[in-house]
Formats: structure tokens, sequence, C-alpha cells
């Protein structure tokens, strides 16, 4: 099928340059020429000699005997072309040369010009012979004027031997000229009629497998595309080209070259090595489809001649499978390597059939002191790595029976032939068709050694605290570090430090008390972590008079701190001799300190606690005595209000009624109106006080709790509200058994203010609607506590102002809406919290509010 062009392009094999080299029968030319030209010119030479003498003439073909003898000699040195040049160049000069000599255009030495421009025809190349001739002919144009115009002396030319040989060896060479350009068309002749022959023949032969060709070419598995070099058009591609690239008819008809090279540089480097080679083996790249996606591939190509055409026959293989495997191999033997040889575990790899080791990596030496090249190659039977045989058949039984092993434990011998403690993970695996073994060794000697260390600790100090503790603490941490002095100290005052135990020289010495300024310690409590020092005690802290450790020359002080991150004591232990912090004892020095920080902050609690159950009792007896002056002070109010502001208010009440009676008949409308709002004022200030005496007698009375049927309680107060406003019709809706333990009275006033500002808020609505229920009761347990919600769709309020609405005297309507005195819900949060439990409500504005509440006691 036609393809269009793409971007497979090839350059052709530039032609061999005519200029560098000549032709075999040019070669046999020039031989035949200079071996001619050898011979007549000495001849020529040596009858001018004779006739005339020493003449100039002679000189000039004397030197054209010398220059051509150089010719012959570069011909058969290989530098042909050369020769070739110095043969024209010097029949040209010397032929001009001699006519000048001569006088005469009519000379001899026409002939030897006619002789070069004949040359020149026969074996250079257009520009060489254009120039030979143009110099010839205008050199004869200059002469001939000169002789016209009597410039040119005429010499002898009388009719002799010399001329007779220079005729002879121009017809020779014109002979020579014309024989081997009649052979040059013979033998071109011939070779068109053999190449005619030829090309029949093989054109019969491309017939006949063309077929086969097409054939094979279109069902090629690979993709393969014929391509144009010089014009880089796609003359062919097949149906797997096609399919690879994501190319579709339109695409084929076009002539625009698609782009299937991902690379620029690639593309450029394959053209490279296709015009430099000729051909391309397995180059590998990125090409790209039509949809833009790329894909690894591997080309091939090779140029062809066709006639005058240089093909580029290209097949593209798509590889990208097998370079997502190599690469995914590559990546997983990188970090297999990285994870082998930086595992701070001992790793090796081991052959099950004969024990030998194939791999190791470098942490061995720190786990048993061998190199890897200790390992790889020898076997294990060999390897002084087991202490015993057995202990070595066990460990190969048991991986062989599990398959694997976990922190499988186990004795080894190490390097320098002592035993160590290690911990073992070991995996069956496959190499080359061959069970192998990887192992996993980590050194536990240090872990078991401080393991017994701990296990003498926690044997010592078990069942002790306090002063005790840090006793033996001290005694256990002088033998575990080989410390000579070891104290514990707790920080009394700042700068200041009480000793709790003090261990000297293997036995204990009494408490001491300090200063730590000028000492290693003042610089070890404003240090977080480990305070060494490794010599020069006595030179670094000259003002250090600690009473005892005197002449220690090694220090290791760790601060103990509070929970607050205060520092509350410090653990120091000090040597006579040099000591080196190592990791081991930077690792005790941690264990200790940990232990004897928790066990002082622990020390300090229980001397808090003491304190406080000491004052305890004088802390209760306060809090009562204040608690009964608030009871009598609220009593007080209660009675102040109840006589003292109630009395006025009935007082101006009953006046404002014998003032309206007595003065009937007098009395106007602007008189009787304010009349009427006096006796509504009083009316509210006397139920503001009622309120204010129902919240504060909430907190006075005894909370008793009974099972309370909400239900009931809820219809008696609704019912009473209906009563109350009998034209309305409200839709109402009470959940069946609702059951709450708590107080009564409580809950009645509770359920009488929700309900009651359920009623109130809403009476401007059309189709008012008031419900009481139980939240979430089907997936609540019988142990948490009921919660219970009133829910309204009357006037609502804004979210943004519900922190107030549990507030005493806050209101988020205005009392021209709906009247009240703001006291209601805070004597409903006053309840509930009595009760322990919560509430909360939640509203939109002219949508409704719901309010949620519980008595803090589930109901068994």
């Amino acid at each position: 099928m036609n393809g269009s062009k793409a971007g497979f392009t090839a350059t052709p094999h530039p032609d061999p340059d005519p200029s560098k080299s000549l032709a075999p029968y040019q070669r046999t030319a020039v031989r035949t020429l200079l071996l001619t030209l050898s011979v007549c010119t000495p001849l020529v030479a040596l009858a001018i000699y004779r006739q005339e003498g020493s003449t100039p003439l002679w000189w000039t073909t004397s030197a054209l005997c010398l220059l051509l003898w150089t010719a012959h000699v570069l011909f058969h040195r290989g530098r042909e072309i050369l020769a070739v040049n110095l043969i024209v160049t010097a029949m040209m000069v010397s032929s001009i040369l001699a006519i000048v000599m001569q006088g005469s255009v009519r000379s001899a030495a026409v002939l030897v010009m006619i002789a070069t421009v004949i040359c020149a025809g026969t074996l250079l190349n257009v520009r060489p012979l254009i120039v030979t001739a143009v110099i010839c002919i205008t050199s004869l144009a200059g002469l001939n004027a000169a002789e016209n115009m009597g410039w040119l002396r005429r010499n002898n030319l009388d009719v002799g031997l010399a001329v007779w040989i220079t005729q002879s060896a121009v017809l020779i060479i014109a002979l020579v000229c014309v024989y081997y350009g009649r052979r040059l068309l013979t033998d071109a002749l011939a070779n068109q009629q053999q190449a005619l022959t030829q090309g029949r023949h093989i054109e019969a032969q491309l017939r006949s497998s063309e077929g086969r060709f097409i054939a094979l070419f279109r069902n090629n598995p690979a993709a393969t595309l014929v391509q144009r070099a010089t014009t880089q058009e796609v003359l062919e591609v097949n149906e797997a080209f096609v399919r690879m690239f994501d190319l579709s008819p339109e695409d084929l008809t076009k002539h625009q070259t698609p782009r299937l090279w991902a690379s620029a540089s690639d593309q450029a480097r394959f053209q490279s090595q296709l015009e430099t080679a000729g051909r391309v083996d397995s180059f590998r790249s990125s090409a790209l489809r039509q949809d833009g996606s790329s894909f690894e591939t591997q080309v091939s190509a090779e140029l062809v001649i066709q006639g005058d055409d240089r093909l580029a026959i290209i097949i593209v293989q798509d590889i990208s499978e097998q370079e997502s495997a190599r690469h995914a191999l590559e990546k997983s033997e990188e970090r297999f390597s990285k994870a082998f040889n930086f595992n701070p575990l001992g790793m090796t790899i081991t052959r099950l059939s004969d024990g030998r080791f194939i791999e190791a990596n470098p942490a061995n030496e720190h786990v048993l002191g061998y190199k890897p090249k200790d390992f790889i190659g020898t076997h294990a039977a060999s390897a002084p790595i087991w202490l015993s045989e057995a202990s070595q058949k066990h460990y190969i039984a048991t991986l062989v029976a599990e398959g694997r092993l976990n922190a499988y434990e186990t004795r080894m011998r190490n390097q320098k032939g002592l035993a160590t403690d290690v911990r073992l993970w070991a995996e069956m695996i496959e190499i080359e068709g061959e069970a192998s073994v990887l192992t996993f060794t980590m050194s536990v000697t240090e872990e078991k050694r401080r393991e017994a260390l701990l296990l003498d600790l926690a044997t010592g100090v078990s069942g002790e605290t306090g002063l005790p503790f840090f006793r033996s603490l001290v005694r256990h941490m002088a033998q575990a570090l080989g410390a000579d002095l070891v104290i514990v100290g707790e920080i009394h005052t700042p700068g200041t430090v009480q000793a709790l135990a003090a261990y000297l020289d293997g036995g204990p010495v009494p408490n001491i008390e300090y200063q730590t300024e000028g000492t290693p310690c003042g610089h070890a409590v404003g240090h977080v972590g480990d305070c060494f020092y490794a010599d020069r005690l006595d030179e670094r802290f000259p003002t250090d008079r600690l009473p005892i450790g005197a002449g220690c020359k090694t220090y290791l002080g760790v601060a103990l701190f509070d929970a607050d991150g205060s520092p509350i004591g410090i653990l120091k232990a000090l040597w006579s001799s040099h000591r080196a912090n190592t990791k081991e004892l930077q690792a005790l020095m941690r264990i200790f300190s940990s232990r004897c920080n928790a066990e002082l902050i622990r020390l300090r609690r229980d001397r808090e606690i003491q304190k406080l159950r000491e004052t305890l009792e004088l802390r209760v007896a306060e809090r009562t005595a204040q608690l009964e002056y608030l009871n009598r002070e609220l009593d007080s109010f209660s009675y102040t209000v109840s006589h003292d502001l109630k009395s006025p208010l009935r007082s101006i009440d009953g006046f404002m009624h014998v003032l309206q009676d007595q003065m009937a008949d007098r009395i106007r409308a602007e008189d009787q109106d304010v009349i009427g709002r006096v006796k509504g004022a009083a009316a509210r200030m006397g139920h503001l006080i009622n309120d204010l005496l129902a919240l504060a007698r909430v907190s006075q009375n005894a909370l008793g709790r009974h099972k309370v049927n909400l239900s009931h309680m809820a219809l008696d107060v609704l019912t009473i509200e209906q009563q109350r406003d009998p034209g309305r019709e409200v839709d109402i809706h009470i959940e069946p058994d609702l059951v709450a333990c708590c107080d009564p009275h409580l809950c009645r006033i509770v359920l009488e203010n929700l309900l009651g500002n359920a009623w109130k808020y809403s009476r401007h609505q059309a189709s008012p609607r008031i419900e009481i229920g139980r939240q979430g009761q089907h997936g609540q347990s019988s142990a948490e506590q009921p919660v219970f919600y009133v829910r309204d769709n009357g006037a609502g309020f804004d979210m943004a102002r519900a922190d107030r609405l549990f507030k005493p005297f806050n209101r988020l309507h205005s009392a021209n809406e709906f009247e009240g005195s703001g006291i209601g819900l805070a004597t409903v949060r006053r309840i509930i919290e009595r009760h322990g439990g919560m509430v909360a409500g939640e509203g939109l504005v002219g949508q409704g509010s719901t309010f949620r509440f519980g008595f803090g006691s589930s109901v068994d």
C-alpha cells in the first residue's frame, strides 16, 4: 500500500570524484603518451642541437624532456593526476616558448600546441580542458598580433629532422587519442548493450518475484517502511507499520510526513550512521504514535540502489515490553545490590547443596569480624563460624523444615575465636535454578549483656520505693559502670542539691548537700542529655569543693526533669581514672537516669499528695463555711425581694384600683390609659420578682430524683396553655412513654418554660406545631443519658446570637413582639446543671427552634 512521507530518511552514497583518479583507458593512454614523448622529445632536442647548436630552443626542448621524465616517475609512483597535469602544462608552455623563439606562428611548435589540446581533451576533465584551450587560443592570438606588428624576430624556419620528428610525435599523439576515444565509444556501446540485456533479464526476474516480495512485505509481522532517500518520500508501508504507529487511511493519503521520531538527536544519529555505513543494525530509540504517545523501538535499515533512486528499507520493532522488563530488572538488581551492600545486618547467600558462600556484604565485618573475601568461595563447613557441627545441623534442619527462620538465636564464633550471641533471619531462595539460603545476621551480645544487667537492676530494686530505691540504684549503677562514686540528688532550691543516696568506693556514704555553682553539676542541670568531662576536672572547676570524691578525673552527669520540663535533680557518676564516653556507657546512663527520673517524680508527687491530705480538712471546712454564708445571703435576698419589694408593688396596685374607683366619673380616656399602664408595669414587675425568686430557689431545695413521665406532664402543661388561649388551634405531637429520672417539681418548671416559649413564639404561624420527644432512642443503650427535645415552627432565632439564650435578662426578641422577662431559659439551665445534664438550642429565623435537654441520668 502507499504510505505518506515519514521521518525515516537516508542520504545516498556520494559518487567517486573523477578528479582524484583516472579511468583504466585513460591510464593506458597516459602510459603510451609518456612512452612516445619520452622517446621523441630527446630526439627532437638532439636534432636541434646538431642543426642549430646550443640555442634557446634547444634549452626549451631539453627542459621539456626533463619535465616529461619527471611526469613519468610521478605516474609510476601513483601520482597519476599530477603527472597528467604536468604533461599538459609542460607541452603548452614549451610550445608557446618555441613559437616565440622561432618568431612565427607557422613553426612546427604550433603542432605541439594542437597535440596539447588533444591530450587535455582525452585525459582531463571539462574545466581543465576549457582552461587549456582558452590559454592556447589566447596565446595564439597574442603571438599572431606580435608577429604582424614585427615584435617577433623570425629565425630559421627551414624544414629538417627536428620538424619531421615533431610532426611524427604529434601524429602519434593524435593517433593514440583517436584510438582510445574510439575504443571508449566501442566499450561504452558494448557495456550499454550488455546492461540492456542484463536489465531485461533482471526485470523479468523482478516481475517473477514481485508477487512473492509484495506478499512477504505486506504480511511481515515487523513494521516495514520503504522510503526514498533523496526526497524522504514514503513509498510503501505494511500493515504492521500502520498498526504500530496508529496511522489512519487519511494519514496514508496525505503527502505530509508524520513525525515518527520522539528525539531529533536520535534521528540525526540514525541518518548519520545510515549515510556513513549504508546500513544501520539494531538502533535503539523512542518513536511517536499519531496520538503523541511514545514507545521504545529497535530500528534497522539498509540503503538500496534502484536505478537512479536510492531507497531506504527500514524495519521497526516495538521493544517497549522488553525495555520495561529490562529496566524493571535493572532497578530490581540495583535496589537489591544497595539493600545488600548497605544493610547494617550481616548478609550472606549460601548454596544449599554444598554450603558454599556465593555472596557476603561488608556488614559481616562488624557482626563477626569477617570480611566478604573471607566468606565468598568457601564452604560453611570449613568456615569456623559455628561452635559445633550439631548447632549447624540444627540450624539447617529447622530452616529446611520451616522454609524460613525469624529471629533464630544461636551462638557463633567471631574472627577472634570468641563465642558471640547472634540472631538470624533466613529465607530459602532460588538462584540460577539452585536452592540457596539468604541469611541476615545480627550480633546481640551487647543486648544480652544489657538484658542481664537490667534483670539484675530490676531484681535489686524491685519492691522498693523512695529512699531505699535510690540507695539500691546507686549501688547497682556503681557496679554496672565501674564508677568510684555515684550520687543521686534532688534540687531543693536553685543552686542547691540535697543527695538522696551516694555510693563511694564500694559502700554507701552519708547524704550531703552541696552547691552546683562552679561544678560540673551546674553545667549538667542546664544541659539536656549527658554532660561528660573526660579529664582535668580540677583545672576546669577549681572552685568545686565537693566533700567526697576528691581526685576524680572523669565525670558523667544527667539532669532529672519534672513533667513541666523544670530540673528537679541530678544523677552523676565519677571515676578516679580516665574513661571514654562509649555508646555502651551512654546507653546504661540513659537506663539508670530514666528509672531514677521516674521514681523522683513519683516521690515528689507523693509529697504533694501528703501535703494536700494534711490541708484537705481545713479547705473543706473553709468551703463549707463559705457555702453556708452564701446560702444565708441568698435566703436574706429572697426574703428582701418577697417582702421589701412586693409590698410596695401591692400598694401601688391597690392605690391604682382605689383611684380608679373613686374617680370613675371624672377620669378621662387619657387618664384611664395612664392608670392601665401603671397597673401593667406593676404586674410585670411582680412577675419578674416571682421569676427571680424561682431562679434563686432552684438551687436551695434538695434534689430528689424519681421516675417522671414527661409525656403526661407535657400534656398537662399544654392543656393549661390551651385553657389560657382557647381561641388558638395548635398541632400538638407528644411522644408516648417519655420517662426521665429527675426531680418532678424542677422538671415541671423546665417543661413549663420550654413548652410555654414554644406556645408563645408560634402564635403568629398560620399552622402552629409543637412536638416533644426523645432523640435517637432506637440506637441508644439503656446506660446512656436520654436526650429529649421540644420543637416548634415559630419565630425561631438567629444562631449568631445563640450564646445569649441561657443568660438572665437576655432576650432575642423585643417586648413589643413577645412578652417575657428573659429569666425562663436561665432557670432551665440552672435546673439542668443541678441534675448534671445538658441543654442546647438551635433555630432558624422564621422557621422555628429546637431545644434538646437531658437530666444526666439513665432510667433503669
